[in-house]
């Protein structure tokens, strides 16, 4: 019970530490919403299907910066910084300053993909419930592919290292994942480097959720995506020995 109480304050220490940081909540939160609100419903014309399929997109894109970001950037410079060496000499449980970290993105992601679901229920996007929960869950779900990808920037990195490579890949799974683009609008050599992208698997899942594509293929981007997680576990894993030791 007490190492569960650790855990819980150690979150709650994460999640306060990044709602008092505007220099990275405000565009983890407002980029979305922006992006949405001009591209996925102001150019959408009140076209339903337009504003619906740009939200299965958006979803997915609310969960790269605060992922990608808060387990990249954030991490290298704690590194840097010596606090994680801190830490890691305190009485705290192996991982609790990760499973930290990770709470207090998931809730940065579940704060920015419930209000892209608001601002698409208001702009006239029209689900069934259970395809509303299941296209929402997915896009707080994808945080975790980009948490442990992040995770191994910021262990590997300098700060500014971590940021500059954190942007690059932050671009890049917006854009090989066709969620700015269709990718059939793009070079063919695009779509072939798409395949290795969570995003792309992540939107390709998230527009079946959410009823704008049938229901197909599915095992083979759950498989590619487990893949995706399973090799970032063991980078990120390796990489953190290394910081302990």
């Amino acid at each position: 019970m007490h190492t569960v109480a650790v855990y819980v304050r150690e979150a709650r220490v994460q999640i306060i530490s990044t709602w008092r940081t505007p220099q990275f909540l405000i565009p983890s939160l407002v980029l979305p919403l922006f992006f949405y609100g001009v591209m996925g419903l102001g150019l959408s014309k009140g076209r339903e299907e337009i504003a619906h399929m740009m939200l299965a997109n958006y979803v997915i894109f609310a969960a790269i910066a605060p992922a990608m970001f808060g387990f990249g950037a954030a991490v290298a410079a704690e590194r840097e910084a010596k606090l994680i060496e801190l830490k890691q000499i305190a009485p705290l449980p192996a991982g609790g300053y990760l499973a930290g970290r990770l709470a207090a993105a998931l809730v940065l992601v579940a704060s920015a993909v419930g209000l892209l679901g608001v601002l698409a229920h208001f702009g006239g996007v029209v689900m069934v419930p259970w395809r509303w929960a299941a296209t929402l869950g997915l896009g707080l779900a994808s945080a975790a592919p980009f948490a442990l990808i992040g995770l191994n920037i910021g262990l590997r990195l300098g700060s500014q290292g971590a940021t500059a490579v954190a942007n690059l890949l932050f671009l890049s799974f917006c854009l090989f994942g066709g969620l700015w683009m269709p990718l059939s609008m793009m070079p063919s050599w695009v779509a072939k480097v798409a395949e290795i992208t969570p995003s792309y698997h992540l939107s390709k899942l998230s527009m079946m959720l959410s009823g704008m594509t049938p229901m197909t293929d599915v095992p083979h981007h759950v498989l590619v995506l487990g893949a995706i997680m399973i090799a970032a576990t063991i980078g990120a894993w390796s990489a953190w020995r290394r910081q302990a030791a």
